[in-house]
Order: structure tokens, then sequence, then C-alpha cells
């Protein structure tokens, strides 16, 4: 499963690297065409806003399976290797929790906002599609935070390596 779920992440993150260049492109774009014609690309705001919306929460997965996140290694480095991972369990779950509650009333807001009908200010983009990769995201990053807590309380536990 951990293979699984580093593959996936992994092509998330890939996935919104790509979207953050289009938001670069299509600054780029819409500024050369300012300076150089006078005329700006219409919904511009709105296209950078949802990929790089998207680019953010697609490469969160990434960053909780690869443990990219900041830690403070200064005060668990006086631990050993069992009180580590029991502070990586509890870490791990509160990145669940966290993750799950963004994800689910993420879920609520855009059930709500896809039945208004709501869409972008400029270009009438469905606001669902901001919520998307949100939703997604947030689901990933709980999958994943699971998994690494049960994986540290294994660790705690019987004090051996991790499951992978």
């Amino acid at each position: 499963m951990n293979r699984a779920l580093l593959q996936i992440s992994k092509w998330s993150a890939w996935s919104g690297m790509i979207l953050l260049l289009g938001a670069v492109f299509t600054t780029t774009a819409d500024i050369l065409a300012r300076k150089l014609f006078g005329f700006t690309y219409l919904g511009t705001i709105d296209i950078v806003q949802l990929l790089v919306l998207s680019s953010a929460f697609l490469s969160i997965p990434y960053a909780f399976i690869t443990r990219s996140h900041v830690a403070v290694a200064i005060f668990t480095d006086k631990f050993g290797d069992r009180g580590r991972a029991a502070i990586s369990a509890l870490a791990a779950f509160l990145g669940t929790a966290i993750m799950a509650a963004f994800g689910w009333f993420g879920f609520n807001h855009a059930s709500m906002q896809m039945e208004y009908g709501d869409v972008s200010q400029t270009i009438g983009i469905p606001i669902i599609w901001y919520w998307v990769p949100v939703i997604y995201g947030c689901a990933l990053s709980s999958l994943i935070s699971l998994m690494m807590s049960g994986e540290s309380i294994y660790k705690t536990l019987l004090g051996e390596r991790s499951l992978s």
C-alpha cells in the first residue's frame, strides 16, 4: 500500500508542478500582451487562481508521504527511537484529523456552492473546479497520514522498523 500511495502522490505532485507552470506561463503571456500590445487576456486571474490552488493541494500529499514537513528536531532528538515514534504517531494522527476535517468541510461547502451554481467572477468557471483539487488533496493526505500513524504506532509498541 505504501508504494501505491507513493506513486499516486508522486503523480499528483507532478501534475501540481505542471499546473503551476501553466500559471506562470498564463501570467507571463498576460503581462507581455499588456506591455507589448496594450490588451489583456480576459479571465487571467480566475485561471491563475485555479491553477495555483490546484498545484498546492495536489502537492500536499507528496509532502506528507515523504515526511517533508517542518519538524523541530532539537526537541525530538532528546527521545529514543520509541519516543520519536510516539511523537511521530501523534503528529500523523493530528495530520489525519486536520486534513480529514478540511476535506469534510470542503466537501460540504463545495456541495452547497454546486447546488447554488456558483461560478468565478470574470469568466464563469464553475466553483466546483476550485474545490475538486482541495477535496482530493485533503482525502489523499488523510489516507497517507493515517497509514503513517499506524506505522508509527507499530514502531512505538514493538520498537521495530516501519511496515514498509
